[in-house]
């Protein structure tokens, strides 16, 4: 469970130690929070893989697919409707069986096909709210803000950059926390994050590190993805919007695999 599906690696079928470290007391397991864990490792696999000596990734990738098929439609199994799932199952089994999206049958060209299929993407595309209209109600620390902690792998954790998920409008996030050292080299293997553990104390202090809704913003009046009026120039201004390099060979590319796309 730890090392096969929530902490992979890229060693197949090791463990690293330290989650050994985990198991001496098997009467505290229930209260570490798996969950954050999980995904403070998967920040960190997905940070290693963007650069451009990586040749592969490793985390919970169930945890990511199934975030890519709630939150985008489009790059849901092909014809499928997910089904309900009791309170006692776990969400990602809604998707347990069904078969892959439909691929591109050129290696080539899969990578730019994809790339345009998320640069085409609308505000309108993007389910923004699949769990529930409010799921900080129901769980209350998703509004935490911090760092969340994987043994020795810090990272940090934001939601005020992500609003709409909450069913609130979007404005413009405060400035993000940086670690006390940050070496992103091309090579994976060099990538370093370190924050201090003095950060963790916020974990214990939900209340005074959360994000408190009624300072940040207003729930939406008109549609899912509405922003504040200076949102969106703020984030052409401080984001890459676009994933595919604009030019007339990927545009090429694109259209002759757009034909073997079964979607």
């Amino acid at each position: 469970m730890l090392g096969s599906t929530l902490f992979v690696d890229k060693s197949r079928d090791r463990v690293r130690p330290v989650v050994n470290l985990f198991l001496d007391e098997l009467e505290e397991i229930d209260q570490y929070s798996w969950a954050s864990g999980t995904l403070a490792w998967l920040y960190r696999c997905l940070g290693q893989a963007s650069r451009a000596g990586a040749r592969g990734v490793a985390g919970c990738l169930t945890l990511l697919q199934c975030w890519i098929y709630e939150y985008f439609p489009d790059f849901r199994p092909s014809h499928f409707e997910p089904p309900v799932v009791g309170p006692d199952e776990a969400w990602a089994s809604r998707w347990i069986g069904q078969p892959a999206t439909g691929s591109v049958a050129d290696p080539s060209v899969r990578l730019a096909f994809y790339r345009r299929a998320l640069d085409s993407l609308t505000p309108s595309d993007v389910f923004w709210t699949p769990f529930h209209q409010r799921p900080h109600q129901a769980v209350r620390r998703s509004l935490y803000t911090g760092v969340i902690r994987f043994a020795d792998i810090g990272e940090f954790y934001d939601p005020a950059r992500c609003l709409r998920q909450f069913g609130y409008r979007q404005m413009i996030p405060p400035p993000p926390s940086r670690p006390q050292r940050a070496d992103r080299p091309e090579a994976p293997g060099e990538y370093v994050i370190q924050i201090p553990e003095s950060f963790d104390a916020a974990w214990d202090a939900l209340l005074s590190h959360m994000v408190h809704i009624d300072m940040y913003s207003q729930p939406w009046r008109t549609y899912p993805y509405e922003t504040t009026i200076d949102y969106l120039d703020w984030f052409v201004a401080h984001s890459h919007c676009r994933v595919l390099r604009d030019d007339g060979d990927a545009d090429r590319l694109v259209d002759s695999a757009a034909v073997r796309f079964d979607h």
